[in-house]
């Protein structure tokens, strides 16, 4: 975004469609990338990219939102070494009818729409289950954006998005609007349809917990269960509002792949609060935000290099890139944090470090191997 860094992109208030265009855009780059060209034992031929909370496509000052960017980013790969145009399928579907059809006029008035190897489908109707199996009917890898509130979504189309290899899985969750629908009855079966037996567990507890932070934090752990008791890998995106101390929006990563999490982790850390020792709180205008004192305690560079001495079997005699790699994922932890950890341990000697030679190295390079003394 010209003019304003990354890091300070949530110091305004933020509406859902900025955030998640915002993003977005960046992960389906890397991630049609790395299922293209990134993958050594299978040849992906098709990917699939769905938005069904796509909106009209420009902004009301006429600049981009999430399906002209991400439109923008396969015209732009034309031509280069990882060419998304003949692979990727998109398809956009907004349950305002007004909006889909200023989506449709806008996606034809782009100057290379003749161009566009698969063109965009564009639909009008209530997300279903049915749509879901439609759009991903093949065995392609997807990317799918879904608001679990803003439509009657169930926890079987949630799960459903990310059945096929290589397919995750972004929400973005309004957290007033689930404040509001949790005992809203008019709204119990949209709720019942997301958390499943878990619904009643929220319930329960809202008759124990009457402190409003305490019942976020319950409701939002219960939603991580949901993937998480599946065996999914989840990423969490906390975004306060500017100078207040309450919840904007969450917006979620689910996928089956750590390696997925890893690369999403490396593209909203750029968007993240960060800790004075450089590990990253996933979340914005975090401030005085008693949700996340737990957290400065519970990930640091300090606590990190006694996990790693905890752990020899698992780590001895491998490359600090792969300790990243097999390690990070279930964590707050990035890349320069595994360096600076080990930084700790080699000036305690508790650890050397050898190159790829296997001779005795002070380089603290990714490549250097850990030995234990």
């Amino acid at each position: 975004m010209p003019g304003i860094s990354l890091s300070d992109f949530f110091k305004e208030k933020r509406t859902a469609s900025e955030i998640k265009s915002e993003i977005l855009n960046e992960y389906f780059k890397a991630w049609a990338a790395i299922l293209l060209k990134g993958q050594q034992y299978r040849k992906i031929e098709r990917l699939v990219y769905v938005d069904l909370f796509s909106g009209p496509g420009l902004y009301d000052d006429g600049k981009p939102s999430t399906p002209i960017k991400i439109l923008n980013s396969i015209n732009q790969s034309k031509g280069q070494f990882i060419d998304f145009d003949n692979a990727v399928k998109t398809f956009f579907n907004d349950k305002s009818e007004r909006l889909a059809n200023d989506l449709k006029e806008n996606i034809e008035n782009l100057p290379y729409y003749d161009e566009i190897t698969h063109k965009p489908v564009i639909a009008n109707e209530p997300a279903s289950q049915k749509m879901l199996e439609e759009y991903l009917q093949s065995a392609s890898p997807s990317l799918t954006f879904i608001d679990p509130l803003g439509y009657n979504y169930t926890q079987n189309m949630l799960l459903y998005s990310v059945k096929n290899w290589g397919s995750d899985l972004f929400m973005l969750f309004n957290f007033n609007r689930i404040r509001a629908a949790i005992r809203n009855k008019k709204v119990k079966e949209n709720m019942q349809g997301i958390f499943s037996s878990y619904y009643d567990e929220i319930l329960e507890f809202y008759k124990k917990e009457e402190r409003p932070h305490e019942r976020e934090e319950f409701i939002i752990k219960t939603f991580q269960k949901i993937f998480a008791d599946k065996g999914y890998y989840i990423l969490k995106f906390k975004v306060n509002f500017p100078n207040r101390n309450q919840t904007s929006h969450y917006l979620f990563f689910i996928s089956k792949v750590h390696l997925a999490i890893t690369r999403a982790k490396e593209i909203m850390t750029k968007y993240s609060d960060i800790q004075d020792d450089g590990v990253p709180l996933f979340g914005a205008n975090l401030n005085q935000d008693p949700l996340f004192f737990p957290s400065l305690c519970e990930y640091s560079v300090d606590e990190l290099s006694k996990v790693i001495l905890r752990n020899v079997s698992l780590f001895d005699q491998k490359t600090i890139e792969e300790i990243y790699r097999e390690h990070n994922y279930s964590t707050n932890y990035i890349k320069q944090n595994y360096k600076d950890a080990i930084e700790i341990l080699v000036d305690s000697n508790k650890i050397a470090l050898f190159d790829k030679k296997g001779n005795p190295t002070m380089r603290m390079t990714y490549t250097a191997k850990i030995k234990f003394i």
